[in-house]
């Protein structure tokens, strides 16, 4: 009776989820992220035949940067529905019906590291009302189907360390494994961690049998990769074709200890903004970033050091190396994977205090203790507090935003259609572009270590070469948005990047709308069915 009562408050914390993903199921957000745009433009490729391809780029060379499941289980909706943008509802479905299978891996490992039914109950109904988790379980994005596969892994794993456990638990945690490296590479670390686990805990055979399990997919993506790759060596097409050759591309050996430390800010940010939404950048809130990821991570080692480390800590201790080393800001996306670990060490170092509090309140310094404690009741009270407003009027403010933009692009997309002969073009967000309008499109790519060290000129300095840009990959078009390279600059840079791009005398305007514009490389042969209109 008590597990049902826990069970239906934690289907209860999932409502404001649910009423989030049903009030945008029109997905207004896709192709923010441009990931998710990627991954639906391969599902289309798939399920049309034309193999494992980025459809949306000129010359539609083959996908080898993400590995194939998730394009793969996407493509049953492209042939359930082929129409666009009317299937992303049954996208949204897909992907939000995998939060509740997260929440129930993740409160099977909390049991299995000693937290009670009320405490279990009480970390997923946290999980499922973090804001920034409804907002990626409402995206076309690999993190949540990764982290439910891996979660799965681990405890399969973990089992298998017992000797007096079934044989068939290693493999079984193999083939999870597998299918967390074909949704996402960052799974590779299983590979090693499992392995060892297994090993120290005497499960030589199990190790084996495990390797022998995942082993193979990775050798098959991996010479698929190798047979499949473009030989092209410029920015962009590495950027959308090959992770670690951009990595390599762009961060050298001198750039790694800045990147280290740009990249453990991000993850403080990243770890505290899971458990409390922030979308803004005062003092107050990175410090409250910096003492909730310690805090978090201090409390995961503790949480091993009495329970034992198990196999989700040695996964987590080299994904984390990973993403210092990447280069890519580790923000709330990146921490999914891990949050549930993260949770629980929070929620164990918070038991600390409170066990340290009670101990001060029967000394003599009551009044520190009782300072501590209210200290804490505010901090929790403030994060209810931002939560609440970000569920209730920050997200849906956001949406409604997008909603708005989508409708200004879509009748940019219209006159395209109707006055645009087959020609590729520069977008943004060329997938969404290319889904909209059927014509090839590629996005300018900038360089992640200007960004990072923050260096106004060579930031800016790529986009006085746009008609270079447009000459190597045959563009006729370009079609800009007010919220291009939202993802990389502020709106500073990006009013200087419109104002760049407006002034390039190689492109002259065909259409300017209420937030975005056509323009044609003059170097193209005119385009006779193209009419400069203005709406």
């Amino acid at each position: 009776m008590l597990r049902c009562l826990l069970i239906a408050l934690v289907m209860l914390a999932l409502a404001p989820a649910a009423r989030l993903a049903w009030n945008s199921r029109d997905m207004p957000h896709f192709g923010h992220l441009h990931d998710d745009s990627i991954y639906f433009v391969c599902a289309k490729s798939l399920a049309t035949g034309a193999g494992y391809r980025i459809l949306s780029l000129p010359g539609r060379p083959y996908q080898t940067k993400y590995p194939p499941l998730l394009p793969a289980l996407l493509s049953v909706i492209w042939r359930i529905d082929p129409r666009f943008p009317e299937n992303l509802q049954l996208a949204m479905l897909a992907m939000w019906a995998l939060l509740p299978v997260y929440l129930l891996a993740s409160a099977r490992w909390f049991c299995d590291v000693g937290f009670s039914d009320w405490g279990s109950a009480t970390l997923c109904g946290v999980i499922a009302l973090s804001p920034s988790l409804m907002f990626y379980s409402m995206t076309v994005m690999s993190d949540l189907l990764f982290s439910c596969f891996l979660l799965g892994a681990l405890l399969l794993a973990e089992r298998a360390g017992n000797a007096a456990s079934r044989t068939w638990l290693a493999p079984a945690a193999g083939l999870l494994a597998v299918c967390a490296y074909l949704t996402k590479a960052a799974a590779l670390p299983l590979i090693a961690t499992v392995p060892l686990m297994l090993m120290l805990r005497g499960q030589r055979r199990r190790a084996v049998s495990f390797v022998l399990v995942m082993a193979p997919a990775i050798v098959a993506w991996m010479a698929w990769v190798h047979a499949h790759r473009t030989t092209a060596t410029d920015l962009t097409t590495i950027y959308y074709t090959d992770y670690f050759g951009f990595q390599l591309l762009n961060v050298g050996p001198r750039d790694l200890p800045f990147l280290i430390w740009k990249n453990l800010d991000s993850l403080f940010s990243g770890i505290a903004g899971l458990i409390i939404f922030d979308d803004g950048k005062s003092a107050s809130a990175i410090y409250l970033a910096r003492f909730l990821a310690i805090g978090a991570i201090l409390g995961a080692v503790r949480l091993g050091l009495r329970r034992g480390f198990t196999q989700y800590h040695a996964f987590a201790a080299v994904y984390l190396v990973m993403l210092l080393v990447w280069h890519y800001p580790p923000n709330e996306r990146f921490v999914i994977p891990v949050f549930p670990l993260l949770a629980a060490g929070l929620a164990s170092e918070i038991r600390v205090i409170a066990g340290l509090v009670k101990a001060a309140a029967t000394a003599a310094n009551r009044a520190v203790a009782g300072g501590i404690a209210l200290a804490l009741v505010a901090l929790a009270g403030w994060g209810v507090l931002l939560n609440y407003q970000a569920i209730t009027q920050i997200l849906p403010a956001i949406l409604r935003q997008d909603r708005a933009v989508v409708a200004s692009n879509r009748v940019a997309y219209e006159w395209i259609q109707r006055n645009a002969a087959v020609g590729a073009f520069s977008a943004y967000d060329d997938p969404v572009f290319f889904l909209y309008t059927g014509q090839p499109a590629v996005s300018f790519r900038l360089a992640p270590m200007p960004l990072y060290y923050g260096e106004r000129e060579p930031i800016l300095r790529p986009f006085h070469s746009m008609a270079d840009f447009a000459r190597r990959w045959g563009l006729q078009y370009q079609f800009t948005t007010e919220a291009d390279f939202h993802r990389e600059l502020g709106e500073g840079e990006r009013s200087e990047v419109r104002e760049i791009l407006a002034n390039d005398t190689a492109f002259h305007c065909l259409y300017r709308g209420q937030w975005n514009a056509v323009y044609q490389f003059k170097a193209t042969a005119p385009d006779p069915l193209m009419r400069r209109q203005r709406f």
